[in-house]
């Protein structure tokens, strides 16, 4: 009897061959000490709102519209739209650079991986230029100063090219764009993929965090997270209807292990009160993985939850 086939081809909608992407990293140099945490990273978003206070004239209105346009985009026109898609989110993510507690010394380096995609990729230097300001006033509460030294551009088949450096102008930086397919993994898959949550995923349900996550759970959070970041800033609609795959997730076997709570913070304030969300494996199998996968694949790209944005809710898929 001949062995049972253990991969497909998965399908993959036409449209995701029409979104473009720019995987760079920011080289930082410390000039002060710090101790750096993952929540320390997550609170970049707090810092970027603060720099584009600081950083534009009220009446430079093309460069704060440039920097709302990449930090915080406007809700959409459409009625529909807006009924169908989440809140727009920033149109670049940012990789968790670490995951432990790490003091950085003076003239210590790391880079902050960061992924744009679509609108976002015309504003890297919008970007670079609101890190720069952040370096001056540093990671965590004042301490933890520093330089942007280096922009490294990633292609594929290519070492990272340095695509602007220190003291030349923002303007000049020019990045290569790559097919959003260069980070996805097409031709053969296995009908068993494994989901592993490597940074807390905060989803909220009825109010509450999810801290039983299940993959009939978890899904829905990947494709609201999916489609609203190629509507919002690529236009496409990648799906005419949704509940077509949401119906295909019960037909996927799915085991948990090693799934458990992690915090990232303590309230301020609030004895004994934390902000966390869940990490572990999860093991997915069935053959309905073949219309599936492309939503787990740009997921797990993007992130799920809150803090997505900036590093929460990371998940690497293997086979």
């Amino acid at each position: 009897m001949a062995p049972e086939n253990d991969f497909f081809i998965p399908e993959w909608p036409d449209k995701l061959l029409d979104v473009d992407i720019v995987k760079v990293r920011f080289v930082i140099e410390m000039q002060s000490p710090c101790v750096l945490q993952p929540a320390d990273i997550l609170g970049l978003g707090r810092l970027l709102r603060t720099a584009g206070r600081q950083l534009f004239d009220p009446q430079d209105t093309l460069a704060l519209s440039q920097w709302r346009a990449l930090f915080q985009p406007s809700l959409s026109t459409d009625p529909v739209a807006l009924r169908k898609f989440q809140k727009p989110a920033p149109a670049f993510v940012i990789s968790m650079p670490v995951m432990q507690k790490e003091l950085l010394s003076i003239d210590d380096r790391f880079a902050l991986e960061v992924l744009f995609i679509g609108t976002g990729i015309p504003l890297i230097h919008e970007f670079l230029r609101s890190l720069i300001h952040i370096g001056k006033l540093g990671l965590v509460a004042g301490e933890g100063r520093f330089e942007v030294v280096e922009l490294l551009n990633v292609a594929p088949g290519q070492a990272e090219s340095p695509v602007w450096r220190q003291y030349e102008p923002l303007e000049a930086l020019a990045c290569s764009v790559q097919p959003l397919s260069w980070l996805l993994r097409q031709g053969q898959v296995q009908k068993q993929v494994q989901l592993r949550f490597t940074t807390p995923t905060r989803l909220m349900v009825n109010g509450k965090p999810l801290r039983k996550p299940s993959l009939r759970k978890i899904f829905p959070f990947m494709l609201r997270r999916t489609t609203s970041m190629l509507h919002t800033h690529c236009q496409l609609e990648v799906l005419d209807d949704p509940a077509t795959l949401l119906e295909l997730i019960d037909k996927l076997e799915a085991v948990a292990t090693g799934m458990s709570w992690s915090d990232w913070r303590l309230l301020p304030g609030r004895q004994g009160l934390s902000v966390g969300g869940f990490v572990g494996e999860m093991s997915v199998s069935g053959d309905a993985l073949q219309d599936l996968y492309w939503v787990f694949a740009v997921a797990s790209l993007l992130g799920i939850g809150k803090g997505a944005t900036y590093g929460a809710g990371q998940f690497e898929l293997s086979g």
